[in-house]
């Protein structure tokens, strides 16, 4: 019954899966900042509301999704700088258990009472079970898809919005500086459409086109 789907998602909502038991993702969060998100929408989903740390160092939690039989999500950051991935891995065990005593159950009375009955009771009660387990890890998937973007993107703006402080602070000539990321793109690549690409980019996130600039040089260590 637990199937291994192992998938690496982006940030849309996916279809739902047949008991997915582990997902990768990658987020622009350092490590504490996704584990600490990830804890908030555990706490949202988890039936008891407050994640098990397992292991804080290494930035692990586990929760029990949807009531007593609902799946049980262990999640792990490992942070890679300013990056972070993401496995989130699922256990159904509670559901697979307790659907295994109601079909023994039911194989049983069969076997003393010879009714048929015990049959239709026995697929009343174990598909609405396993149908809570995996809609629970579905459920808090998509969840994950949904906010992690915006948690990234709130994150990314109050770090710009920092950067954007520091530059008037510290002010330099951002022509100079656009002559040698051209320099070095042309060198590099040809053209400069990389270049542009990275400074449209920024001036999405809120950026003016001149502290786009600033920023593209400081992550090109040209600065």
């Amino acid at each position: 019954m637990e199937r291994k789907n192992i998938s690496f998602e982006g940030s849309a909502s996916s279809p739902m899966l047949l008991f997915p038991s582990r997902t990768r993702k990658y987020v622009r969060l350092t490590g504490e900042q996704a584990y600490k998100s990830l804890n908030g929408l555990l706490s949202e989903c988890s039936s008891s509301k407050k994640p098990v740390l397992m292991q804080k160092e290494s930035l692990m939690s586990r929760a029990r999704l949807n009531g007593f039989f609902g799946a049980t999500v262990t999640v792990k950051v490992l942070p890679e700088g300013d990056v972070s991935s993401i496995d989130l891995v699922f256990s159904y065990k509670r559901a697979v258990y307790a659907s295994l005593l109601i079909c023994a159950a039911i194989i049983l009375l069969e076997f003393l009472v010879f009714r048929n009955v015990f049959t239709i009771l026995g697929v009343v009660l174990v598909i609405p079970l396993i149908y809570n387990a995996n809609s629970s890890a579905n459920n808090f998937l998509n969840l994950v898809n949904d906010t992690l973007p915006l948690i990234e993107k709130e994150f990314a703006q109050k770090a710009l919005l920092a950067d954007r402080e520091r530059w008037k602070a510290q002010p330099k000539d951002t022509e100079a500086l656009y002559r040698k990321l051209s320099e070095k793109h042309t060198k590099t690549w040809g053209n400069t459409k990389v270049l542009e690409y990275k400074v449209s980019e920024y001036q999405k996130l809120g950026l003016t086109r001149f502290e786009a600039i600033r920023k593209t040089a400081e992550e090109e260590g040209l600065d």
